[in-house]
Parts: structure tokens; C-alpha cells; sequence
């Protein structure tokens, strides 16, 4: 129950920091990014623009081409106007036509909602470098006190975010800092420029999120618009800055609650790591107290340390990385099973075919079930009981039968041997008791720091925790790695029998080097060989064992016999049975499972001061 509960306050934890994280929408992909957006809006004395909006598209798909809306609609003052449009696409000029072909443009009016569609086509890969340029009519509106130009100049339908964003708007007088007040609203994270001694204004912004408007808003005196047309006969200045001097408050409690939403969630991560720490350290001090080890294991041990078959022993000295018996375990039981006289290998002598390779085919034998190991009964059950007739079985039955029979039924038994193995494993008497609980235990700790480092990632990338986070939560995760591969996970008795199966294990390995007076019985290399498929160097032994030993005493060895002599005509039956039966089983169980985030200028706020253009936006097609 108490480690059910630690899981539990984990997996809360983490949920809940992930909720406080994921604020802001993620935005899906499309066939294109903008890596560049500038547009330079030169205001003429009759209050219309001349406009060039360069994009910079970076494609990541196959394109037909290109379009970008611009929103005129407005229900204050005369209506815009765009007239005398320009197209190029990478320096080269396009015409106007409605022909829908390469190197072309058409444009459109729905309502004052103009749309550029281009047609160039283009690969992932390409960059497309577009310049539209046009004049807007009655862009600015000329009141009694004051001059007023509000307009989303980047309006909130483009799906993808904007990179490098620059907007400049040129005035045609150079002015007085009183003269000349502007606002910017929009991403919050934007800055502007105003230089009323140059009559400009300029808008910059790193990344402008996918569906986010820029919207400027600027005064002056009519006296730099006084040939406009479009005028509204009454005052309007003091509204303005009474908006936007209410706009810019609200922005700036936004802005005060970013900063401390990033400082408290950037502090909570960095106390998060410290208290889990202590959770996992005081769990595994309470699980495995620290005792001391008697006793040296030997370099080399020449006899089988104890009666666990080697699927048991592979899966015992992996620890603590966990794993499951695979087909090298089920591949060295077999062996084993054949060198203890519980099973026998037949070999059909293959018939030579013209431009084919001769190659043998298989089949076990069972000759008893005595004397065999609970993991050692499911593999015979599964293997002859299953899918043999009950006495015979062969390697082309086993990689057939999810294919021909059941898929589920072959899982069934597989997994069911596997457990079988770890039950063995954990009955074994070396492992320290909870110890597989708490194996479990670090493993899903592991798996949350590691989903909470990812999580400060993304928080940091979009300016929500600071980027130092990462550290504390990163040390934990490494002490938390650390810890788990320095667990006293065993008993005196496995400490002593977990050494002698190394000693084992490294007197396969140097067996090519030591005194055969000290080897032991012949006839146990058999059961040798078994365990040296566990651990992966069979190959290794048989090849220093053909040096070694006699062909008199290699001739007293029954699987010795397959793997030294061959069956018939000089095959190498031995080794290609091992591999006959890895790529059955294998084949076999990929079969079974084939699955297997006050009135001055004003800089960038929230909200919007009622500006036209706010559907302007673009895409791919």
C-alpha cells in the first residue's frame, strides 16, 4: 500500500506541474514556416500608404503555391481600398492573370477581404522569398484634433507563428516628441520604436505566435495628412488616450503576472527536486537497509556454482538492468535440457539442390519430463504440448504456428514461460525481499523526472520557467540513475552465488588460456555450453574447445558431437541448430506481436484598440 501511495503522490506531482506548465495552445504543423516578416508602410499626405510586405516562406511539403489575405473591412470612416498591385517571388516579377499558371497572380475581392493567391510551385526544402506591394486608400482617418491610423498591419489568420516580424511606419513630416503618440497591441513580448524626430514608428518582434494580430495605433496632427479626404468631423484624441492609457494598465498587470507566474513556477521546480529526492532516497533507505558483505568471489570457478537453469542465471546477473528471458535464454534452456538427456535433436538430412545451399531441418524430441524446474515445465508444455504432437516438435512448426494457428495462444505460453523465469528469479534466494517492488518503483521515479525534465524544456523554450531549472531536476534524475545501479540487491547467499557465476562466466571466457587439468569432467561441457548461449559466448568456447580437447573426448559428447563433427557431410549441425532455433523463435514471436505544449506613447499591450485588418493572414496550398 505505501508504495502504491509513493507512485501515486508522484504521478499527482507531476500531473500538476504539467498543468501549471501547458498554459499557452499548441499549434499544429503545416506545409510551411516564416522565417521572416517585414512590412514598411509609407503614409502619404493624403492619408492612403504605400505598402511592401516581404514573407519569407520555408516550405516543408510539395506546394502548388501560395496566398495571403488582407483584411480591409472596417465600419469607421471611408472604406480602404487596395489598388496597384505588384507580385515577385524570389526577385522575379509576376503578372496578373487568371490563368491559375506558374509565375502568376490573382487577386480577389470579397468585401473589402482582398486575397494574393500565387502560383510558384515548390518542394520541401525550398525557400520562397514573396513581395507584395500595393497602396492602400483611406488608410488614415483625419479628425477634428487629431490624425489616427489603427490597423492590424498582421492579422490573427495566419496558422503558422512569424519569425523576425519588423514593421515600419513612415510618416511624411518629421514631428515633436508631443506630436506624435503610438501604441502597439498584441504578443506581449513585441517592441516598439518611436522616433517622432525621424516620423517614424518601428515594431519588432521575434516570434509572433500563429493566430496572434499586431495591431499599431498611432496619433499626430492632421497637419501631416491635411490633403485626406477621409475625415470624420468631430474630437477624438482624448478618447484614444483615455483607451489606450486604460489598455496600457491592463497590459502592464499582464505583464507583472507573467513575471511572477515565471518565478513562482521556475522556484516550485526547483524546490520539486530537492523533495523528491528525499521521497526516493528514504523510500530506498527504508526498503534496503545497508548491511555488509563477507566473503571474495573467485576469478575463475570451473563447476556450476548451483542448480539454476541458465535463463534464470542470465535474467540474475543482469540485474539491475530488469529484463525479460528473450530466445538466446529459451535457446540455451533447450541446450540444456538436450545435454541433461530431457530432450534429443533430430536432424533430417537435407537433399542437395542444384544452385541451393544444403540446410538441415530440425526437430526436438522429448524423451522425460523428471527433474525439470517450473519455468523448464511451461517451456515443455508450450513446445510439445502446444505446438507439437506431444512427443515431437519442429523448428518450422514453432515459427509457423502464430501464423497458421494463433498468434494470442503463442503469446500466451511465451509470456507465461517468461514469468515462470522471474518467479524462479525472485525464488531464487538471492535477491534481498521487496526488491523487485522497489526495482519497479525507481523505474516509474525514472520515467517522471524524465518526463518533468521535458516538461521544463518546453516551459523554458516558451519563457515560462527559467532555463537554470533544469539543473536541480537534472541532478536528481542522475543521483536518482546512479542510486539504481548501486542497490544492495542481494542476499549473503546471492552476493557468494552471484560471484561464483561470475567466476563462471569468466572461466568460459579464458578457457582458450587455463590448465584443462583443472576443467572438469568432459561430458559437463554439454551443460556448459548451454550457459555459455546464455551469456553470448558459445561461440567463443566452442572455437577454444576444438583446440583444447581430443576428438576422442569430444566424441564423448553428445551435443559435442553436433557441434564438432557434424551430422552428416561435414555440416556443422550444432551451430546451425542454435541459429536454426534463435531465428524460429524469433521469427515466431515478431510474428505474434508485430506492434512489438498618462496619454504618451505606449509600448506593446494586450487587447485590441479596435483597428481594421484583423482576418489578414496567409498560407500554403
Amino acid at each position: 500500500m505505501q508504495l502504491k501511495r509513493i507512485k501515486f503522490g508522484g504521478f499527482v506531482l507531476i500531473v500538476m506541474f504539467c498543468a501549471l506548465i501547458f498554459t499557452q495552445p499548441v499549434q499544429a504543423a503545416d506545409t510551411y514556416a516564416i522565417t521572416r516578416y517585414q512590412v514598411n508602410v509609407d503614409i502619404q499626405p493624403d492619408g492612403s500608404a504605400q505598402v511592401e510586405q516581404k514573407t519569407v516562406f520555408d516550405i516543408k511539403d510539395t506546394i502548388r503555391g501560395m496566398y495571403i489575405n488582407q483584411n480591409l473591412q472596417t465600419n469607421v470612416g471611408q472604406s480602404k481600398k487596395l489598388v496597384n498591385p505588384q507580385v515577385a517571388v524570389n526577385g522575379q516579377p509576376f503578372s496578373q492573370s487568371e490563368a491559375n499558371t506558374e509565375g502568376t497572380f490573382s487577386l480577389t475581392d470579397a468585401q473589402q477581404h482582398y486575397r494574393f493567391k500565387l502560383y510558384q510551385s515548390a518542394q520541401n526544402g525550398d525557400q520562397l522569398a514573396v513581395t507584395l506591394k500595393y497602396q492602400l486608400q483611406n488608410l488614415v482617418i483625419n479628425y477634428r484634433d487629431t490624425a489616427e491610423l489603427n490597423w492590424k498591419v498582421i492579422g490573427d489568420a495566419w496558422d503558422s507563428d512569424l519569425q523576425n516580424v519588423q514593421i515600419v511606419i513612415q510618416l511624411p513630416a518629421k514631428l515633436k516628441k508631443a506630436d506624435l503618440k503610438s501604441w502597439t497591441h498584441g504578443n506581449l513580448d513585441g517592441h516598439q520604436v518611436v522616433e517622432p524626430d525621424k516620423g517614424r514608428v518601428t515594431i519588432q518582434l521575434a516570434n509572433n505566435p500563429a493566430h496572434q494580430f499586431v495591431e499599431s495605433h498611432i496619433i499626430f496632427p492632421t497637419a501631416v495628412t491635411a490633403e485626406n479626404a477621409n475625415k470624420i468631423d468631430k474630437p477624438r484624441q482624448a478618447a484614444i488616450i483615455k483607451q489606450e492609457t486604460r489598455l496600457a494598465q491592463q497590459a502592464n498587470q499582464n505583464r507583472q503576472a507573467q513575471q511572477r507566474r515565471y518565478w513562482l513556477l521556475s522556484v516550485m521546480a526547483v524546490l520539486l527536486a530537492p523533495v523528491l529526492f528525499v521521497l526516493i532516497f528514504r523510500k530506498v533507505r527504508k526498503t534496503l537497509p545497508v548491511i555488509t558483505y563477507t566473503g571474495q568471489a573467485p576469478e575463475h570457478v570451473y563447476d556450476l556454482p548451483d542448480k539454476n537453469g541458465p535463463a534464470v542465471v542470465r535474467q540474475l546477473l543482469a540485474l539491475p538492468i530488469t529484463e525479460q528471458a528473450r530466445t538466446e535464454s529459451l535457446s540455451a534452456t533447450i541446450l540444456d535440457l538436450v545435454a541433461r538427456k530431457n530432450l534429443t535433436i533430430d536432424v533430417q538430412e537435407p537433399t542437395k539442390k542444384r544452385f541451393h545451399k544444403k540446410t538441415p531441418q530440425f526437430s526436438l524430441t522429448l524423451m522425460t519430463r523428471n527433474q525439470l524446474s517450473h519455468s523448464e515445465q511451461k517451456l515443455i508444455t508450450w513446445l510439445f504440448d502446444v505446438i507439437g504432437d506431444g512427443q515431437h516438435v519442429r523448428l518450422f512448426e514453432i515459427e509457423q504456428y502464430p501464423k497458421r494457428h494463433s498468434a494470442t495462444l503463442f503469446n500466451q505460453y511465451y509470456h507465461g514461460w517468461q514469468a515462470a523465469v522471474t518467479t524462479e528469479v525472485n525464488r531464487s534466494g538471492w535477491l534481498r525481499e521487496h526488491i523487485a517492488e522497489l526495482m519497479t518503483s525507481l523505474n516509474y521515479w525514472l520515467i517522471g523526472l524524465g518526463g518533468l525534465i521535458l516538461i521544463l524544456i518546453c516551459g523554458a523554450l516558451i519563457e515560462l520557467v527559467a532555463w537554470w531549472t533544469l539543473i536541480p531536476m537534472g541532478l536528481v534524475f542522475l543521483l536518482t540513475l546512479w542510486r539504481k545501479f548501486h542497490l544492495q540487491l542481494w542476499t549473503q547467499l546471492g552476493y557468494e552465488k552471484r560471484g561464483e557465476w561470475l567466476g563462471f562466466k569468466q572461466m568460459l571466457k579464458d578457457i582458450s588460456t587455463l590448465d584443462m587439468a583443472n576443467v572438469p569432467d568432459v561430458l559437463l561441457w554439454d551443460r556448459y555450453l548451454s550457459y555459455a548461449t546464455a551469456f553470448g559466448i558459445a561461440d567463443k568456447v566452442v572455437k577454444a574447445l576444438k583446440v583444447r580437447l581430443t576428438p576422442e573426448q569430444l566424441q564423448t559428447m553428445p551435443l559435442g558431437y553436433y557441434y564438432y563433427y557434424g551430422y552428416t557431410g561435414g555440416l556443422n549441425i550444432g551451430q546451425s541448430f542454435t541459429t536454426a532455433l534463435n531465428s524460429s523463435v524469433g521469427s515466431a514471436v515478431s510474428a505474434a506481436n508485430p506492434t512489438s505544449v498618462s496619454g504618451g506613447s505606449g509600448g506593446f499591450s494586450g487587447g485590441s484598440s479596435g483597428g481594421f485588418g484583423g482576418g489578414s493572414g496567409g498560407g500554403t496550398f
